[in-house]
C-alpha cells in the first residue's frame, strides 16, 4: 500500500486513480458493465484460491536508473503456498508464503520500487475485489471495439480507476490511473493465452507519464506440482504475518515536512519515494529510501517520516508489523 505526504498534509492514497472517461454512461443503466467487469476478473485472475498448481517464469527489463534486465519464477500451489524467485541486476529475493506467514530474503536492505511495481503488473487481476463499475464508455483500440469501465471499491469515495476489457474474449487490455499531482500510470497486456480456463497475457507493460519503464514477456506458464522443499521458511529470512483480513496501519500523527530552504530558494519540487515498516507499537523504522526526482528532499523526507506514527496493522485483536511504501510530495504555490 502507500501514502502521500504533501507539504502541508498527509493523505492516504490508493494505488490505482481514475483516468476520467467521456460520453459516460452510469452503471445503473447497464448492469450488463458490472457482469463484465466480474468475468474479466475471473478469467485473468491467475492468483486465484482454486487455480491448480503452476509455474511461472517471466524475463523483465526494468527502468532503474538506466534500463535492467531481470526474470522472476513463480511456483504456485494455493494463496497461501506459494514460492517467489526474482533478479534483477545484483539484486535477488525469495518470498515463501506458508499459511498466514510471508518470509522474504534478499540480498539487500529493501526491495526495489520496481519489484514491487512488476508483481503488482504480473497479478493482473489479483487483489480486485469488492470493486463497482460507475460509468462507461465504448472506444476503439487497436483495431477492436473495447468498453473501459471506470471503477472504484464499494467503500471508496472520489476518484478510482478505468479498466479496459474486450467484451467477446473478456480479456483486460489495460488499467489507468491517476497519480499525485498531475501524472498518470498505465499496465497495458497483450498476446493472451488459454490456461485452465484463464486468459492470461503473455505480454505485459508499465508505464508512468507515457514511458515505459516495466515490459515482461511470459517465458512460460505450465502446470507443475510446487517442491514442497520450496515452502520451508529460508534461514534468515524476515517473517510477516498476513491474515485473510488484516487491516493496513492507519497514521495518527504525520508531522508537516520541512522545506528545505535552499530548495525553497531555488524553487526545487519533487517526490521522493521511500520504503518503511511499521512496527507493532506503531512506531517506524527501517526507512529506506527508493527513489527520489530530486535529492534535495531526500534528508527533509527522512527527517520527516521518522516522526510518524501509526495505528499498526490488526491481524483480528492482534496488532502485527507490516511494511509500506511513502510518497512525499514537496510543492511549493
Amino acid at each position: 500500500m502507500a501514502f502521500t505526504l504533501s507539504n502541508k498534509k498527509a493523505v492516504l492514497a490508493s494505488l490505482l486513480l481514475l483516468i476520467a472517461s467521456s460520453r459516460p454512461l452510469l452503471a445503473g443503466e447497464d448492469p450488463g458493465a458490472q457482469q463484465l467487469l466480474l468475468a474479466a476478473q475471473r478469467q485473468a485472475n491467475l492468483f486465484s484460491p482454486d487455480a491448480s498448481p503452476w509455474q511461472l517464469e517471466i524475463d523483465f527489463v526494468a527502468q532503474v536508473r538506466m534500463p535492467a534486465q531481470g526474470h522472476v519464477t513463480y511456483r504456485w500451489e494455493s494463496a497461501d503456498r506459494w514460492w517467489r524467485k526474482v533478479s534483477i541486476g545484483d539484486f535477488q529475493e525469495i518470498e515463501v508464503k506458508n499459511g498466514e506467514r510471508l518470509y522474504t530474503l534478499r540480498n539487500a536492505a529493501f526491495t526495489p520500487l520496481r519489484i514491487t511495481e512488476l508483481s503488482r503488473l504480473v497479478s493482473v487481476a489479483r487483489n480486485t475485489n469488492h470493486l463497482q463499475v460507475k460509468k462507461q464508455k465504448q472506444r476503439v483500440e487497436g483495431g477492436l471495439a473495447i468498453s473501459c469501465l471506470e471503477v472504484r471499491k464499494e467503500d471508496e469515495k472520489g476518484e478510482g480507476y478505468e479498466v479496459c476489457v474486450n467484451p467477446p474474449s473478456r480479456e483486460i487490455f489495460s488499467y489507468e490511473w491517476k497519480t499525485h499531482p498531475d501524472g498518470n500510470g498505465r499496465q497495458e497486456y497483450s498476446d493472451f493465452v488459454e490456461f485452465h480456463g484463464h486468459r492470461y497475457p503473455r505480454k505485459m507493460e508499465l508505464f508512468e507519464n507515457g514511458i515505459k519503464v516495466i515490459s515482461a514477456q511470459v517465458v512460460s506458464l505450465s502446470t507443475v506440482p510446487v517442491d514442497q522443499a520450496l515452502l520451508v521458511p529460508p534461514q534468515g529470512a524476515i517473517e510477516r504475518r498476513l491474515c485473510a483480513n488484516m487491516k493496513p496501519p492507519v497514521p495518527v500523527k504525520q508531522p508537516d515536512p520541512l522545506y528545505p530552504k535552499s530548495a525553497i530558494q531555488n524553487r526545487v519540487m519533487g517526490d521522493t519515494t521511500v520504503s518503511m515498516t511499521v512496527f507493532v507499537d506503531g512506531s517506524v523504522g527501517e526507512i529506506q529510501l527508493l527513489g527520489s526526482s530530486t535529492h534535495f528532499l531526500d534528508d527533509a523526507t527522512l527527517q520527516t517520516l521518522k516522526g510518524w506514527k501509526f495505528k499498526p496493522a490488526m491481524c483480528g485483536a492482534e496488532p502485527v508489523v507490516s511494511d509500506i511504501q511513502v510518497v512525499v510530495n514537496f510543492r511549493l504555490r
